[in-house]
């Protein structure tokens, strides 16, 4: 019996493949300028430090291949693309921004490296050398636009009258038709990405929400996003009080043999004046979003009048949206902009509740989170986030530091465990998790049994998809809470992820059942 199918987001995760070797050697080398304080001319040697063969490895041309690492060495130091085809120095300027604790981010945060594009093609039907030129053809006889014709004993399809229906696909007996798809498309749940006038990919940027999934899923590394490794690093080198605030994601994701006592340590070796757990924060965010959502069924009860989510007596909040993933935020309020308006939750995601924390014992505090996600970069653009959270970094960024630094956390001697946070707040990586933490908190606070609907999705395909149903009153019995998560299986499948999706999911269960408390009510109140 065959395998069964992966679908786009499973098919090279968890894989150490080329790509991912020079994405992360491009961050460990910028990581390495910084950290041994190299000459700004030094960064033109990166490309040759990456690619050190004189003749081609990938593509065609070691030129071209080093073209490819420039333009992720602009991108990894915050520096936007250099247009296509544009010659010159990787930076022009020796005082440069890029080199300084400050934060120098600008949109658009995941950008398509054009000359690293192959130009794949999109949707299409293609009849491989596995056709066996049958008597039967029943490819020619379902294909409704007879599109499918036999030359040379083999079925031809004409790409011109295809209309992408699938049928002859369907019924091929040796599974000699394929279907076609550009990776980075395919990953993208709000169809933000298309082809320009010549087939290279291209970004809508009033739709991408800067998931990242794309850049994690195209095959030839041509979509990367840009880094604050570089600006982290000179903060931590400077004398201002740099705290970590590290995603509940992280269990396992630098290997087994890494705790998180291991983590901290290493953390605080590289110059980091203390850790938190965001999870911390996600105990306060679930407080909040329990306490709403208790709220809703006394109003849906006729037990107290709408109150500030409602416009008017005839607007009723129709259930209460989690708010923890941002770009199942920002989707919603593009596409279902007066659904989000109403019934997405305000509280803030747990990254920026639990920078408060550090902020609150220490005003100076420069913020630095570190977890799964690319589009908690995007949110830092948000000025209420951007004055508590000052930089924002990826798991896989986190790695690169290490080697930086010559720090091996595997063989650092553990010392303090961290104990921030309850088993809910620990459970939000998880799909389903942030659902689950608000109704057994809402639960443990509400004096009477309650049996709320929910709805819990992953990716953003089938977020939009909910929405829709959500917006049209077609999903029965209709939801109370509704948790949205862009990424699949939830955080541990993001785009900054190291491990395994199926072993980071199991780790952070595990890690959640360990907390010494099960409720944030139980912190908090």
């Amino acid at each position: 019996m065959p395998l069964p199918p992966l679908n786009i987001f499973e098919k090279m995760r968890g894989l150490y493949t080329p790509v991912v070797n020079i994405r992360r050697h491009v961050l460990s080398e910028v990581g390495r300028m910084v950290v041994e304080e190299k000459p700004p001319h030094y960064i033109e040697e990166i490309p040759y430090r990456v690619i050190p063969k004189s003749t081609p490895t990938y593509r065609e041309s070691v030129f071209r291949e080093r073209a490819i690492v420039r333009e992720r060495i602009r991108l990894a130091f915050g520096m936007e693309l250099k247009e296509y085809g544009a010659h010159g120095p990787i930076h022009d300027d020796e005082e440069a921004e890029c080199m300084k604790p400050v934060k120098i981010l600008t949109r658009p945060i995941v950008n398509v490296i054009k000359i690293g594009c192959e130009r794949c093609p999109e949707v299409s039907y293609w009849v491989t050398n596995l056709c066996r030129g049958c008597i039967a053809h029943p490819c020619v006889s379902v294909c409704p636009k007879n599109a499918v014709s036999i030359v040379n004993d083999r079925s031809v399809i004409d790409q011109n009258l295809c209309i992408r229906c699938g049928r002859c696909a369907q019924v091929c007996p040796y599974n000699a038709i394929s279907y076609r798809e550009r990776p980075c498309s395919a990953a993208c749940g709000v169809k933000a990405i298309s082809s320009d006038s010549e087939g290279y990919a291209q970004i809508n940027y009033d739709r991408c929400v800067s998931c990242g999934l794309c850049v994690v899923s195209c095959p030839f590394g041509a979509i990367a996003e840009k880094s604050e490794i570089a600006q982290i690093i000179s903060a931590l080198k400077s004398s201002q009080h740099v705290y970590a605030e590290i995603a509940p994601a992280f269990v396992n994701q630098f290997g087994p043999l890494v705790s998180p006592a291991k983590l901290v340590v290493s953390l605080k070796k590289m110059g980091f004046r203390d850790v938190i757990e965001v999870a911390a924060g996600a105990d306060r965010v679930v407080l909040q979003e329990a306490r709403e959502l208790l709220e809703l069924i006394q109003v849906k009860n006729g037990e107290k009048n709408e109150g500030e989510k409602g416009k008017s007596p005839n607007i009723i909040r129709k259930f209460v949206g989690t708010s923890c993933c941002t770009a199942w935020t920002m989707a919603a309020e593009r596409n279902f902009p007066e659904l989000k308006k109403l019934n997405i939750s305000e509280s803030f995601a747990p990254m920026v509740e639990a920078a408060k924390l550090i902020k609150a014992t220490d005003p100076e505090a420069i913020v630095v989170f570190i977890g799964p996600c690319i589009a908690k970069k995007e949110e830092c653009f948000q000025p209420e986030v951007a004055e508590v959270v000052n930089f924002v970094m990826t798991f896989e960024e986190l790695a690169a530091m290490f080697q930086s630094f010559l720090i091996d956390p595997t063989k650092i001697e553990p010392q303090k465990d961290l104990h921030d946070a309850s088993t809910l707040g620990r459970g939000f990586p998880v799909a389903g998790g942030v659902a689950a933490a608000v109704i057994k908190q809402a639960q443990k606070i509400s004096s009477v049994p309650l049996d709320i609907p929910y709805a819990a999705v992953d990716t953003l395909k089938d977020c939009m998809s909910l929405l829709k149903k959500l917006e049209g009153n077609k999903v029965v019995p209709a939801p109370l809470l509704v948790e949205g998560m862009a990424c699949p299986f939830g955080c541990v499948g993001g785009p900054g992820t190291l491990a395994p999706i199926n072993r980071a999911r199991r780790a952070a269960q595990k890690y959640a059942k360990e907390a010494d408390h099960q409720y944030p009510s139980d912190i908090l109140l």
